[in-house]
């Protein structure tokens, strides 16, 4: 019985590490020429950052899913598109109106 209180505690610890990390999102902008994202986050937050290195297919309204709260370098997983992208966060936790400014600013 113990074992299996403790494989029950340990795998409720996984389930919300993972979960925790894979945050999804829906992408409202991508300039191709820029390279430059806005990804509005499930939590009504946008994340704003570059695209680094050109993915196969990358479109307005793409679902996408991977670290989108934390600036850096992170592997992306386009659910839309089945592929995967790097991209480097450079704010996060954003109003609408604070990363359309941003895009401005870095234009």
């Amino acid at each position: 019985m113990k074992k299996f209180i403790a494989l029950v505690v340990v795998l409720c610890a996984v389930m919300i590490t993972s979960s925790a990390s894979a945050a999804k999102g829906v992408v409202v902008f991508y300039g191709e020429r820029s390279n430059k994202i806005i990804i509005e986050t499930d939590s009504g937050h946008y994340t704003c950052g570059e695209v680094s290195g050109l993915p196969f297919r990358l479109r307005r309204g793409d679902e996408v899913a991977g670290e989108l709260e934390s600036t850096g370098r992170h592997e992306l997983y386009n659910i839309t598109e089945d592929e995967s992208f790097y991209v480097w966060i450079s704010d996060y936790w954003l109003s609408k109106e604070r990363a359309w400014d941003w895009l401005e600013r870095n234009s």
